[in-house]
């Protein structure tokens, strides 16, 4: 018989469901805080990585216009003009004369306070004081000399001779003066009976009627003393300090009236006022007239604006003196004639200052001569500024 047929196979039991995840353990407690705890710190502040440590530049500035030329300085008077060298200070000056005159690179004291400076030219003679029976006249000659220390050199001019000539009032015997100390020996009196004689000095005063003539010396100086009726003169010799010629001296005048120098006189009762480059002031009007100057600082700057070592003095006492300097040449050593001719004149007016056009200043009569006669407050004669004009000018001006 056939085989029974294979028994189907017994079906599976079912699965028993899954069962349920566990579940979750619960979160653990956070911790109790301390009390009073302190908040946590931030975090160190960092810049970002793409920041950089340094700020951008600035954007370029646009370039600046161009300044404007500046203008060259104006010559004659800059506005500040630069600084010359520094300077040593100067010698001692030479001893003080008598008040007013002439002195050295020539500088003119007039009567009432007055001065100017006057370069005359060289070779040729001048009057300086001319009255009645009265002529004094003196040689310029050019003369170069440094000032501080051989920085600056100054090409001036000096008065080195003087030349007298007085009429004695008694007799009118004519006497004639010459005092030359770079050719001695000096003085020599001309117009004596018996010659000529010289004046030596710390001699007695030759005297010759009212005239009287002397002579003093110390080591630096020697001083010619003249005296007339009516006026004093003083010349004094010294040297030229600095010169650039060795050896070279020049002349200090002084001059000083002795009595009223517009007195009428007696003999014909007219006035005969004095003249000549000094002469002139004694007008009796109190009033001081400064006429040109030579600065030398601008004078430095005005010719060379400090770049030479050497100026040139120019002055010639413009606006002090009537007419121009060469009215008051003249021919010879002893000579009365030139424009305002004083010497044999019978009558001249004193000068009109109105016609001047420097500087006038009204003088005082306070001090120790108020209340006298204006005569006797006038002295004046030259001096120079070999020495120190320099550095007082820089005082003044620095």
């Amino acid at each position: 018989p056939p085989p029974p047929p294979p028994s189907p196979p017994a079906k599976a039991p079912n699965p028993p469901p899954p069962s349920p995840p566990p579940s979750p353990p619960p979160p653990p407690s956070p911790p109790t805080p301390p009390p009073f705890a302190p908040p946590p710190s931030p975090p160190p502040f960092s810049p970002p990585p793409s920041a950089s440590p340094f700020p951008p530049p600035p954007p370029p500035s646009p370039p600046a216009p161009p300044s404007p030329p500046v203008p060259p300085p104006e010559p004659p008077h800059p506005p500040s003009p630069p600084a010359p060298p520094p300077f040593s200070p100067a010698p001692p000056s030479p001893p003080p004369l008598k008040p007013g005159g002439l002195t050295g690179d020539p500088h003119l004291h007039f009567a009432h306070g007055g001065e100017a400076d006057f370069r005359g030219e060289d070779g040729y003679l001048y009057a300086m004081l001319h009255h009645s029976g009265l002529a004094v006249n003196v040689l310029f000659e050019a003369c170069a000399f440094f000032l501080s220390d051989l920085v600056l050199k100054v090409r001036g001019t000096f008065v080195t001779d003087v030349f007298i000539k007085a009429v004695t009032e008694a007799t009118g015997r004519t006497v004639r003066i010459e005092f030359t100390p770079n050719m001695p020996p000096t003085p020599i009196v001309h117009g004596l009976e018996g010659g000529t004689r010289r004046v030596l000095p710390g001699r007695p005063p030759l005297v010759v009627e009212d005239l009287s003539i002397a002579v003093t010396q110390n080591d630096n100086t020697e001083v010619l003393h003249v005296r007339t009726g009516g006026w004093a003169i003083d010349a004094t010799a010294r040297l030229i300090q600095r010169s650039a010629t060795s050896g070279k001296k020049q002349v200090d005048l002084s001059f000083a009236p002795l009595r009223d120098p517009l007195a009428p006189n007696p003999k014909t009762g007219k006035v005969v006022a004095p003249h000549g480059l000094v002469g002139q002031s004694f007008d009796g009007d109190d009033i001081a007239v400064d006429g040109k100057k030579d600065r030398y600082r601008e004078l430095w700057w005005r010719q060379s604006s400090f770049k030479a070592n050497e100026i040139t003095t120019e002055a010639q006492a413009e606006g002090a003196i009537e007419g121009s300097g060469g009215d008051y040449k003249v021919g010879d050593f002893f000579g009365t004639d030139f424009k305002y001719r004083r010497f044999d004149a019978l009558e001249a007016a004193p000068r009109s200052i109105a016609a001047l056009s420097g500087t006038k200043r009204v003088v005082s009569n306070a001090g120790a001569n108020a209340g006298a006669a204006s005569w006797k407050r006038s002295k004046a004669g030259t001096s120079g500024d070999d020495a120190h004009a320099f550095e007082a000018e820089r005082k003044q001006h620095p």
